[in-house]
């Protein structure tokens, strides 16, 4: 029996087991899980705080403490899939920066945007990086020279959203211009540019689904549509938010999409029944800019007013993190969700081990 929390997935520093599906877990998360679900979060079956069975270890080893990095007026945030030591961020002053968290040294500091930074995607396998602005451009650029190589004009206004393709040949993105783009990193072209007719409304963001047949997209006007990219058609609607969407997400397998507005609530949705089935209800006032799963499923993630981590399929609250003294602006997982990194107004870059 390995000493690895089932819910955090690290070392616990006071261990324990649930005798009725024999995993280990940290008490503290095991007590608030056990407080609001009365349940064993591996199986479902009926726990209590008095069932829980300590166990000794001569050497614990204590969780780390977050560590916070400034970089100026970070706004956007991203990690590179296949080394998330590498972070991506954009910011309020026209800079994109490229960071190494193991040795806390910045790679690339790339300029060429003339207003904010507000989304930027790291490539998959090639050493480009993707950034937009409200100053209507898409700039792809190569790390390696900390040069632009390309400028996308897809939009007469500010981009809002912007995801890459799962072949990581092509760019979404997301305009105050009412329109989407699908656009071709390797010239630059704009292959395709389509409005909603019926909506008139700016989108506030995008995201492609991992299949990459479709894609969702959010509105002002608190709509999220679903879209064919083949047919170029909208496909399906949810509606239920108030205020603009400030995000979307996909899980990783596909079936859920999670959604956030200005109304100070997460929606889940059934992308195989096309319906919301759960609705996370936050404290009022409590703004979301930020929303992502892990590359397993098991974790969604929020940052806002702070920075919350739910465990999927009960969908409860496993951890709260209070540390920027700002709205967050971004969270993403690390490599098998050993971490957490998040981005604030307060200028800073932190990172937690879960």
């Amino acid at each position: 029996m390995s000493l690895i929390c089932s819910i955090s997935n690290e070392v616990p520093e006071h261990p324990c087991v649930s005798p009725v599906s024999n995993h280990v877990y940290e008490r503290r998360l095991i007590e608030k899980y056990i407080a609001e679900n009365g349940t064993d979060p591996i199986n479902n079956q009926p726990l209590s705080e008095e069932q829980l069975i300590d166990i000794k270890v001569a050497h614990p080893i204590r969780p780390k403490p977050p560590s916070a990095t400034s970089i100026p007026g970070i706004l956007a945030l991203d990690l590179c899939p296949s080394d998330t030591n590498k972070i991506l961020t954009g910011g309020a002053d026209k800079n994109v920066v490229v960071f190494d968290k193991s040795s806390e040294q910045i790679l690339a500091t790339l300029k060429g945007h003339t207003k904010k930074v507000t989304s930027v995607v790291f490539h998959p396998s090639q050493e480009l990086v993707f950034s937009a602005s409200p100053d209507a451009t898409i700039r792809i650029w190569s790390v390696p020279n900390a040069s632009c190589v390309q400028v996308v004009r897809a939009h007469e206004s500010s981009v809002t959203g912007l995801s890459l393709h799962a072949t990581g040949d092509y760019l979404l993105s997301s305009s105050d211009d009412q329109y989407w783009a699908f656009s071709d990193i390797q010239t630059g072209r704009v292959l395709t540019k389509v409005t909603d007719e019926t909506s008139g409304c700016s989108l506030t963001c995008a995201q492609f689904h991992p299949d990459g047949l479709i894609f969702g997209t959010g509105t002002m006007d608190s709509q999220i549509k679903i879209w064919d990219l083949k047919e170029r058609t909208n496909v399906a609607n949810f509606p239920g938010h108030s205020g603009p969407i400030t995000s979307i997400a996909f899980s990783e397998n596909g079936y859920y999409l999670a959604t956030a507005a200005d109304d100070s609530s997460v929606k889940l949705w059934d992308l195989r029944k096309l319906k919301n089935f759960k609705t996370l209800q936050l404290d009022n006032n409590f703004e979301v800019k930020s929303l992502i799963f892990d590359q397993s499923g098991t974790y969604l993630a929020l940052g806002g007013t702070d920075v919350q981590i739910y465990i999927c399929k009960q969908w409860t609250e496993i951890l709260h993190f209070t540390e920027h003294s700002g709205l967050t602006t971004g969270v993403a997982f690390g490599h098998h969700a050993k971490f957490i990194a998040s981005t604030g107004m307060d200028r800073s870059l932190k990172f937690y081990s879960l």
